[in-house]
């Protein structure tokens, strides 16, 4: 799903996508103010579905011979490391400081939670399957009712996005636990 599909369906729960439409179709200037809005608080809502509700999970290969892995090297930003394995998928012992990663040298593959970074107009949500167009525009109308003073408007909204994410919360895969039988 893209930031623009997101954008505009926000816009027409907000009630403003004539004016947003015109912008962004060129007609006109006067939606230019919300369009940016709405595109921070696009950026908004992805990052706080990613850090609290949803988080995005990335794996990278790495190769090194001290065990020391370097946040800076990841090509997202990491959040939280999942889990460490060596080259054949055994998982392997790592301890986490300020500025990297200590493990096992050799290859490892690190598995990590990672935040969004802030997209344009033109981009596509990192979220694919799990949050839906409709939950990103409930999101986005609430911070954009927060921000502009409209406090009733905003309650309502967040209600729906936190339902919304309630929602996203049970389609998840959960784990079940087998029955236990007494004798």
């Amino acid at each position: 799903m893209t930031v623009l599909e997101i954008i505009r369906a926000a816009a027409t729960e907000l009630g403003i996508a004539d004016d947003v439409d015109d912008y962004l179709e060129g007609v006109s200037s006067v939606g230019e103010a919300d369009t940016e809005n709405l595109l921070r608080c696009f950026n908004l809502v992805e990052n706080e579905l990613a850090l609290d509700y949803l988080p995005l999970y990335a794996e990278e290969e790495f190769e090194t011979e001290t065990g020391v892995i370097y946040f800076s090297e990841f090509s997202r930003a990491a959040v939280r490391v999942v889990k460490v394995t060596d080259g054949y998928g055994n998982e392997t012992a790592f301890k986490l400081f300020p500025e990297y990663l200590k493990t096992q040298g050799g290859k490892v593959v690190v598995r990590y939670t990672y935040t969004p970074t802030a997209k344009t107009l033109t981009d596509e949500s990192e979220f694919k399957t799990l949050a839906s167009v409709r939950l990103f525009a409930y999101g986005i109308a609430a911070e954009y009712s927060l921000a502009s003073g409209l406090f009733e408007e905003a309650a309502v909204w967040d209600k729906k996005y936190k339902e919304a994410i309630a929602c996203a919360y049970r389609s998840r895969p959960s784990k079940k636990i087998a029955s236990r039988r007494w004798v």
